[in-house]
């Protein structure tokens, strides 16, 4: 449980936060049920797997939930504290989520800034695809949210709007059109519809290929870099999952294993990384989980101080070709 001291709120954080009124809190709370796969109609056969997804997404909704009734930022990191290392950064997912939302609601001092000041740093790609979860429910509010989201990140929301979509409505994502997007938008959403995958398939490598294989060829890259982002971050997955998932991307291999990278810097970054995954990190890349962030992150540096507008596609190319080149 250790890195969870850095987020003591001080100053502004400190702030105490008024709930919304009970009725609204009522109507805005999400039900823990609502992510139980037999709920979903998901039917997998590893129940083991069936209940580390659910666990996810129960930790996701917890710190969803409290957004509603939390009365100062001193709560999200007490219970924060409370959460395993699998399941912290969902949880902070979840938060943004509702912290986003709540901003939606008249006459309130804004939390997402103050949220994404605490905990951005630590948790960027976990917060920037955490918020991005409204936006199919609050689509007026799509400009002003990414107007307060990290420049380089704020790709990420579109993600979770993909992740969303996959994950809730799976036939119209999987047989509908490519979504009215435009330019890297559209690949950030491909992504986040590759992490729904990765749960709607109940994390089975080969059945997550079958529903990749049926979709647009145009839109493979982009899909198994979400699901090689699931596997890591999410699990569960030892060195054979990851190597059979290099092998059935075939083509789209150094995407998938980009995913993977950028959920093993955010693993370390969050001080969050499993044992389980260790191995299977080094075994795809060649490398430590920890000296494959610090080439990520020194990836990421150079691709920022070009300044670029989709400087998060950027890096993700700049990941693929220097997994490509080994």
């Amino acid at each position: 449980m250790s890195g969870n001291s850095r987020h003591r709120s001080t100053g502004e954080a400190a702030d105490r936060l008024r709930p919304p009124p009970a009725f609204v809190r009522k109507f805005l709370a999400l039900d823990p049920r609502r992510v139980e796969f037999r709920v979903r109609g998901f039917d997998l056969a590893d129940k083991s797997h069936e209940q580390r997804l659910e666990s996810i997404g129960k930790a996701f909704l917890r710190g969803y939930n409290l957004t509603l009734s939390a009365r100062s930022f001193d709560q999200f990191t007490d219970a924060m504290a409370q959460e395993t290392d699998l399941l912290r950064g969902f949880f902070v997912e979840g938060g943004a989520m509702g912290c986003a939302l709540v901003d939606s609601l008249p006459l309130r001092k804004p939390m997402l800034p103050r949220y994404l000041a605490l905990y951005g740093a630590q948790y960027p790609i976990l917060v920037h695809a955490g918020v991005g979860l409204t936006i199919s429910k609050l689509s007026w509010r799509e400009k002003g949210i990414l107007a307060e989201l990290d420049p380089f990140y704020r790709w990420l929301a579109y993600d979770g709007l993909g992740y969303h979509n996959m994950y809730f409505e799976p036939e119209k994502t999987l047989t509908g059109p490519k979504r009215v997007l435009e330019g890297y938008a559209s690949r950030a959403y491909d992504q986040g519809a590759g992490r729904g995958i990765w749960f709607t398939s109940g994390a089975d490598v080969e059945k997550a290929a079958a529903t990749i294989a049926a979709m647009d060829v145009d839109r493979h890259a982009d899909l198994w870099a979400g699901v090689g982002l699931a596997l890591c971050y999410a699990g569960p997955g030892g060195s054979q999952a990851f190597l059979d998932a290099r092998d059935l991307s075939a083509g789209s291999a150094a995407d998938m294993a980009t995913g993977v990278a950028i959920a093993c810097t955010a693993r370390v970054k969050d001080d969050s990384l499993l044992p389980e995954t260790r191995e299977a990190i080094a075994a795809l890349w060649g490398i430590s989980p920890e000296a494959l962030a610090e080439r990520v992150e020194a990836i990421r540096q150079t691709v920022s101080e070009t300044a670029q507008a989709d400087g998060y596609g950027a890096w993700r190319v700049a990941i693929a070709q220097d997994f490509s080149g080994r």
